[in-house]
């Protein structure tokens, strides 16, 4: 062995159970399995991978920790295939954002910097399919305002619109998990007039997404989230400015 193969780090091969996790997260992540599948049994997976039973477990859990499994206990039970979803990776932002001191004004202060360049990208990438998606997402907020539900969820739907359209989707995780982090902190329903408000600058930004023009589509954006954080900032300014604690 040479003084420099002597000298370099060595890289610890990861435990059996890790091992076996990662094989099962591929075939999960790379769609081999799909949400709601069983799993093979204990028993198929000790022979599979020739490890015995608490090796198996201890890999369920792995799986079970990062939402990717769940453990249905019972006859006809077993490990059963599960989709991770943006709120858990926002309740993890949690855990380091309480470890910072963060607070949800600061999320908004992130966002406000952000939509404008990514509704700039999108400007540059966005289809038609989308623009169509995103005009009826519009339409459906517009005819029942008062359904604070009907609001909620289509006004999500643009907001994933915009972010798909960028078509960069570590920007796509990462803004919808802060839109999430900004939306859980609402104690309540947004007033009729503010909703309003919110659907005519949204249409803005949609306008200048369909003339494909990236200045108007960054400047239609930062009116709508400048808004956006004055409305907050006035209206719900003790608990934006609460530090962000993590739950189980």
């Amino acid at each position: 062995m040479t003084a420099e193969e002597s000298a370099a780090p060595r890289v610890r091969s990861p435990k059996v159970s890790a091992r076996i996790a990662n094989i099962i997260a591929d075939r999960i992540l790379d769609g081999g399995v799909v949400e709601g599948e069983r799993l093979p049994t204990e028993k198929d997976m000790m022979a599979e991978h020739g490890v015995a039973r608490t090796t198996v477990r201890e890999a369920l859990r792995l799986l079970e920790s990062r939402d990717l499994v769940t453990i249905k206990s019972g006859i006809g039970g077993g490990p059963v295939v599960k989709r991770p979803r943006l709120e858990s990776l926002g309740n993890t932002m949690k855990l380091f954002l309480q470890l910072d001191g963060a607070n949800i004004s600061d999320v908004i202060d992130a966002r406000l910097m952000l939509e404008p360049i990514i509704a700039r990208e999108a400007a540059t990438n966005v289809s038609d399919e989308q623009i169509q998606l995103m005009q009826s997402a519009l339409d459906r907020m517009r005819e029942d305002p008062g359904d604070y539900g009907n609001f909620q969820e289509n006004n999500a739907e643009f907001q994933r619109g915009v972010y798909d359209a960028a078509g960069n989707p570590v920007l796509n995780i990462l803004m919808e998990t802060l839109w999430l982090l900004v939306r859980d902190a609402e104690p309540n329903e947004h007033p009729l007039a503010t909703r309003l408000a919110a659907i005519e600058m949204q249409q803005d930004v949609l306008d200048a997404l369909s003339l494909r023009d990236p200045d108007a589509a960054a400047a239609t954006m930062s009116a709508f989230v400048t808004e956006s954080a004055k409305y907050y900032r006035r209206r719900l300014r003790a608990i934006i400015s609460r530090p962000v604690r993590w739950q189980m």
